[in-house]
């Protein structure tokens, strides 16, 4: 009889679990969706200038007066949006030394590798410390720096030595993006 006794006691204690979990609230569904990456923003790798080009040959400052010409500089293949190496493009130019009736077609100077930086607030930076190039037939050795600005301006100076000439020949482009 205890075995009876113990029996039942324990068909109770089990009906009374499952009494329990018949009133006990359903567990909360929690749906856990895939996160989706924003669609990426297109990417120009390209970025095109117009503007005037000042060009001099600054040992001959007495007998040459400064060229400016119109001109336009891209920057192709830029390997990030906000930081990396471009090509740049300058379009053709002439350095001009009217007292000596000398002018020097430069050619378009495509240069490789050009480091640039843009910051958050717009504004940006590029450089190129040494460069060697064939412009106009010419092997051309120089260095570039310029800025970019927040407005789409930018500025460029260049140093640079064209074939055989002996002096040093400089040139500033200010222009806007186009």
């Amino acid at each position: 009889m205890k075995m009876v006794m113990a029996m039942a006691a324990v068909s109770v204690a089990f009906a009374a679990c499952t009494q329990d979990n018949a009133h006990a609230p359903e567990p909360e569904v929690i749906i856990v969706e895939k996160e989706v990456p924003a669609p990426k923003e297109e990417f120009d790798d390209s970025l095109y200038f117009e503007g005037s080009l000042t060009s001099s040959v600054p040992s001959m400052a007495a007998m040459m007066s400064p060229v400016t010409t119109t001109d336009f500089m891209q920057f192709k293949n830029m390997t990030g949006k906000s930081s990396g190496y471009a090509t740049l493009v300058l379009g053709q130019f002439n350095i001009t030394v009217q007292t000596m009736g000398m002018s020097i077609e430069m050619g378009e100077m495509v240069i490789d590798s050009v480091q640039y930086a843009f910051y958050p607030n717009g504004n940006g930076m590029f450089t190129k410390d040494n460069f060697e190039i064939i412009a106009a037939g010419r092997n051309t050795k120089g260095s570039l720096k310029g800025t970019f600005g927040a407005d789409g301006s930018v500025t460029m100076t260049m140093d640079y030595k064209p074939g055989t000439m002996p002096f040093l020949c400089h040139s500033e482009l200010e222009a806007v993006r186009k």
